[in-house]
């Protein structure tokens, strides 16, 4: 499949100016033609032109050629004038359109189903890559077309006027990782959806279900809210829950950048509050622990929830750039059986040059869904029903 941008390139053309001055001057060459012909032949007196005809023909051409340049610098430079003189470049930058969702939608707009596509053969995106360049702004990017993918996997990928994504599996120490990489034109279009639609409604689905509920390109399951209470809950710029002693929370803010409390940082809720209005904080996640701040990893030799030191799948959430993020799965699957502690996973994410990266929740939670497709094999095969996720969503409207 083959997507092409729905922008215009500049090609090397010439100006209406330059095109109406040739018109004009054709004309007055040929006329000035034939009155250089009329002046020859009435040189020619004999079989053998005379010294003298000759140097009366050479004058005429000469007067000839002076005249044709005149005319065509005038008619050239007057038309020119009016029309403008500056010369059209050879390419142009591409217009990026920014859309909004709003921030009270329930569903995000539908993402075109003829834009998404799929390879196994990474090698052969380059053509994606050059075409995304424009949404890249300039950011590096994760994903390479050297990735060697786990056997048997495919590339999938979408790409439209205001969201790239790009999915794929790879092996990493004898770990099956799954990454999603995500870029978007607005804050907007990194998104939380919460079973039933509301704060603690105590519905429950799975990851494929809820992505496919809010027209989700790229989906990741998320911390799992309702099955423990610690963090610092913020839902809709609210805060909905403080329990930050031990817990690392990890806050989304208008832009859609993350930032972190660490535990004892926040423990009330007038504070939790404060924080939240001065940071413009949309929403939170809490599970964590930290790893990755500032682009450098963050150790840990204790944590107060989870098991940091034992191996089980995990699952990250991960911030490269402006608007620019991977979600990550690491899981078992086919002959390869080991999954990490969340040192080594720390190290795994570091590699992929993100400024932030925090640890949602893993084992059988753990899920990265595009286009409504589980693309990680959880553990034992199956999804968990869980509470919440965070997805990624193309922002143009429905008719745009």
């Amino acid at each position: 499949m083959s997507y092409q941008p729905k922008y215009i390139k500049k090609s090397q053309r010439r100006g209406p100016g330059a095109v109406m001055a040739d018109v004009l001057v054709t004309p007055v060459a040929l006329a000035l033609t034939v009155v250089l012909l009329w002046q020859m032949v009435g040189n020619i007196g004999g079989s053998k032109p005379s010294d003298k005809n000759r140097t009366a023909d050479m004058a005429i051409a000469q007067e000839f050629d002076s005249q044709i340049s005149a005319q065509a610098d005038s008619i050239r430079k007057t038309i020119l004038d009016v029309e403008g003189s500056e010369e059209i470049p050879e390419e142009t930058t591409p217009q990026k359109v920014i859309y909004e969702i709003p921030a009270d939608a329930q569903v995000a707009p539908e993402p075109n189903q003829e834009l998404f596509g799929k390879t196994d053969d990474p090698t052969t995106l380059d053509w994606l890559l050059e075409d995304a360049a424009f949404i890249m702004d300039g950011q590096e990017m994760f994903f390479n077309t050297d990735v060697q993918l786990f056997e048997g996997s495919t590339v999938n990928y979408y790409l439209d006027d205001t969201i790239f994504a790009i999915t794929w599996k790879e092996v990493r120490d004898e770990t099956v990782y799954t990454f999603s990489e995500v870029k978007v034109n607005h804050p907007s279009q990194f998104r939380r959806h919460l079973a039933g639609g509301e704060f603690g409604s105590a519905e429950q689905l799975y990851t494929t279900e809820m992505a496919s509920s809010v027209n989700a390109v790229v989906a990741s399951s998320g911390d799992f809210y309702r099955h423990r209470s610690f963090g610092i809950c913020v839902y809709e710029g609210k805060v909905r829950r403080v329990d930050g002693l031990y817990a690392e929370t990890c806050f989304i803010d208008s832009n859609g950048d993350m930032h972190f409390a660490y535990g004892g940082d926040i423990l009330s809720s007038s504070v939790a509050q404060e924080y939240v209005d001065e940071n413009d904080i949309q929403f939170s996640l809490c599970f964590g622990p930290i790893l990755v701040d500032n682009y450098e990893i963050v150790e840990h030799d204790w944590y107060g929830v989870g098991e940091i030191g034992d191996s089980y799948a995990r699952a990250a959430l991960c911030q490269l750039g402006d608007l620019h993020y991977v979600v990550a799965t690491a899981n078992t699957e086919g002959a390869y059986g080991k999954v990490p502690n969340v040192a080594q996973f720390a190290e795994q994410i570091a590699t992929t040059g993100c400024r932030m990266a925090y640890c949602l929740d893993g084992g059988q939670t753990a899920a990265i869904v595009m286009n409504d497709e589980l693309i990680n094999r959880p553990v034992y095969g199956e999804q968990r029903k869980i509470s919440d996720i965070i997805y990624f969503a193309t922002s143009i409207p429905e008719g745009a």
